[in-house]
């Protein structure tokens, strides 16, 4: 039409590398659910329609998040799917917005070196030297970073440590904007009891110690810390969280909307 405003020029090779990530998606896709199967050891507590749901979960965040490997590593079906089959599994009793913030995902070969200034195991005092983190969540649309490595070291123990489970559930945790360890709640009521069990466990974890108890000694650092490690041990050791800490579990149940306990092949 005469006088109609030009159409953007596009870089040459935009279209191109648009389409070879369009393929590249639907590539890791394909035949998605064998790699859960192995990949996901709750798989084989789900119903159909659960693993159905999870499979839209999956879809959504192959197709919609960046996808990186860090320092010349590549990425692999395997690689991209285990993460997205876990924010799935989070997923299957929350809306996707929940995760609305997580715009990338960058995996990287082994330990990640952050740099920044944080508090150390004693109360008061702060580092700037470097730190050997296996993942770390950045708040607002920042990325999540993980270590492969580690990945894998949770996939072959059984001590109910999650990287992934972890880092994501830094992002559920600062959906409101803060990593304060009080996800987004339903109303007044089930965030008054949220902040009721969780400082109470939380004081006591750093009263007592682990002790002979599910959670780690890492969860007495922050109430996000905590609230990361309890996701880790609500999907991945669900029956002895509900005998070691059962007001916790009947929080974390009522947030996720899951209750794994009897399915537990551990119970």
């Amino acid at each position: 039409r005469a006088g109609a405003p030009a159409a953007p020029v596009e870089p040459a090779g935009t279209v191109h590398r648009v389409i070879r990530r369009r393929r590249q998606r639907a590539a890791w896709l394909e035949g998605w659910e064998a790699v859960a199967a192995e990949r996901l050891r709750q798989w084989a507590w789900l119903r159909d329609d659960e693993r159905t749901r999870l499979g839209d979960h999956v879809e959504w965040m192959v197709r919609t998040k960046h996808w990186e490997a860090a320092r010349g590593f590549a990425l692999t079906q395997d690689m991209v799917i285990t993460v997205a089959a876990h924010a799935g599994l989070l997923l299957l009793g929350l809306d996707r917005h929940h995760l609305r913030e997580v715009r990338a995902v960058v995996i990287h070969p082994r330990t990640i070196t952050r740099r920044g200034v944080w508090a150390t195991s004693i109360r008061g005092v702060v580092t700037d030297g470097p730190r050997r983190v296996l993942g770390h969540a950045v708040g607002g649309r920042g990325p999540v970073v993980l270590s492969w490595a580690a990945v894998e070291r949770d996939r072959r123990g059984d001590d109910g440590q999650n990287v992934v489970l972890h880092e994501l559930a830094h992002k559920l945790d600062a959906a409101d904007g803060l990593f304060d360890g009080t996800p987004q709640l339903g109303g007044p009521a089930e965030r008054a009891e949220w902040v009721r069990v969780c400082t109470a466990e939380y004081r006591r974890l750093r009263r007592e110690g682990p002790g002979e108890g599910v959670l780690r000694a890492y969860a007495a650092e922050s109430p996000s810390e905590f609230f990361a490690v309890a996701t880790e041990v609500f999907f991945e050791r669900p029956a002895a969280l509900r005998a070691g800490r059962p007001a916790l579990y009947e929080v974390l149940a009522g947030y996720y909307g899951q209750d794994l306990a009897d399915r537990d092949p551990a119970r």
